[in-house]
């Protein structure tokens, strides 16, 4: 039988809740800069992106409520009914009239809603319950037993040992990226942070470093041509890479042979030879990935991240009008609604109440402004942190992991766009940026942790 204080919110972090409110008011306010227009000059006005945004808030809160009054024996026990149903609507949207070259959306009107937003409350469910269910000791060390280092061995015994997290997150991966929306797919992999955690990942997050760095690398020289002068030969970009590929791995061979004893030599041979294997294999991947899969727009975005293109007043235009627009605030900022690049008059900025939301914040409050707000983002991501490690809940601590991971993509893919840091994919500044969808899915994320937090000290007897 279970005791627990009658009242409702008796034990909701408050903190937390008062970081979200913080962030939602600031939030409204910005937009409501970004896109004033002195004819809809109405706070309220449904018209207007600010008008609608305080409604979604108010959808929001009222979403909350009802999450607040759920109990978390009932959570935990349709996690994976709510997996099936943002699944289902993943795989509906498919079949959606396309909208800038992606089925992402469901049209109601003039409303629309986006699943893969709702898809991440699924996501954090499910694997939340998937890893409490089937967690221990005994386990992780099983599954983390062979994930060596970068190699074809660490990820076929992760595959093989894990099929239901493979399952929870490669499904969700695979269907948005038929939509198709990278963004999206790139926030999906905040979840190996989570598995990371609860000690299932290994050495995965080496292999995805070393993933990241060869791609960086393949992209770089991928139409470029080296040229060995004693040979007389001339080689492609790629075909460089794996000349460099065979020789790291042959000075790994001779160490390996030259420092460690015989008897140990065989598995680190064979890590080695699946290492290059899976580096081959990866930089050959990434060619085709980027000359045959990716849109012409998104060529050009990475291409501009990495410096190949150098077009500020073309094909670089957003990227260098965020720029221009978040330096223009110097220190201080020029004051609330008095943005001169990021308003919907001068229209310097693009997506200025969406993806570049940043841009107006940053114009009128400086660096000044700037910082503070990074540091209550960081409040934000530590708070919930620290929620989920106090958890004596396996099934609390894993989802708070997953909303944290979530929030810190976000974060740092939304800023990291408008200083040029990232590519532009997308990404919403949680409770800042413009979008229904995304205020609905990031609250309804707050407020299932408020829930399960607040029952931690239920008393069982």
């Amino acid at each position: 039988m279970r005791t627990q204080d009658n009242k409702l919110f008796s034990n909701i972090d408050w903190a937390l809740l008062a970081t979200y409110v913080i962030l939602v008011i600031f939030g409204i306010s910005n937009v409501y800069s970004a896109v004033y227009n002195p004819d809809k000059p109405g706070l309220f006005n449904l018209d207007t992106e600010h008008g609608k945004q305080i409604m979604w808030f108010g959808v929001s809160l009222f979403l909350g409520v009802i999450v607040l009054f759920l109990e978390s024996s009932f959570i935990r026990k349709y996690a994976y009914w709510a997996y099936g149903a943002t699944m289902l609507l993943l795989i509906g949207v498919l079949f959606t009239s396309p909208i800038n070259g992606a089925r992402s959306w469901f049209g109601f009107g003039s409303v629309g809603i986006q699943p893969s937003e709702f898809a991440k409350i699924g996501v954090a469910l499910a694997l939340a319950r998937y890893i409490d269910i089937n967690s221990s000791a005994k386990t992780r060390k099983r599954v983390t037993k062979n994930l060596g280092l970068a190699s074809l061995w660490g990820l076929v015994p992760f595959i093989q040992k894990n099929k239901g997290i493979a399952l929870i997150l490669g499904l969700p991966c695979a269907l948005v990226l038929l939509q198709p929306d990278a963004g999206t797919f790139i926030v999906f992999t905040s979840f190996i942070l989570v598995l990371y955690r609860e000690g299932y990942a290994g050495n995965i997050l080496l292999f995805i470093l070393v993933a990241v760095i060869i791609a960086v690398i393949t992209l770089l020289v991928s139409d470029s041509s080296f040229l060995f002068p004693i040979f007389k030969i001339k080689l492609s970009g790629n075909t460089g890479i794996i000349l460099a590929l065979i020789v790291i791995a042959g000075i790994l061979a001779l160490l390996v042979k030259s420092f460690i004893l015989k008897r140990n030599r065989k598995s680190l041979y064979r890590s080695i030879i699946g290492s290059f294997i899976v580096a081959v294999i990866f930089v050959n991947f990434v060619e085709l990935g980027y000359s045959t899969i990716l849109q012409p727009h998104q060529k050009v975005r990475i291409d501009l991240l990495l410096g190949k293109i150098d077009d500020p007043d073309g094909k670089g235009y957003n990227i260098n009008r965020a720029k221009a627009a978040i330096g223009s605030g110097g220190f201080m900022g020029k004051g609330y609604k008095s943005a001169t690049l990021a308003n919907a008059s001068q229209k310097h900025v693009p997506m200025q109440s969406t993806d570049f939301i940043f841009c107006t914040w940053s114009e009128e409050r400086g660096f000044v402004g700037s910082l503070f707000l990074v540091l209550l983002y960081t409040f934000l991501l530590l708070k919930i942190v620290v929620i989920a490690e106090r958890q004596r809940s396996i099934f609390t601590r894993v989802y708070g992991y997953c909303v944290g991971a979530i929030f810190f993509y976000h974060f740092l893919i939304n800023v990291g766009m408008a200083i040029g840091l990232a590519p532009v994919i997308g990404i919403p500044l949680p409770f800042f940026s413009y979008g229904g969808s995304a205020m609905m899915s990031f609250s309804v994320l707050i407020f299932i942790l408020l829930k399960l937090d607040s029952e931690r000290k239920i008393v069982l007897k």
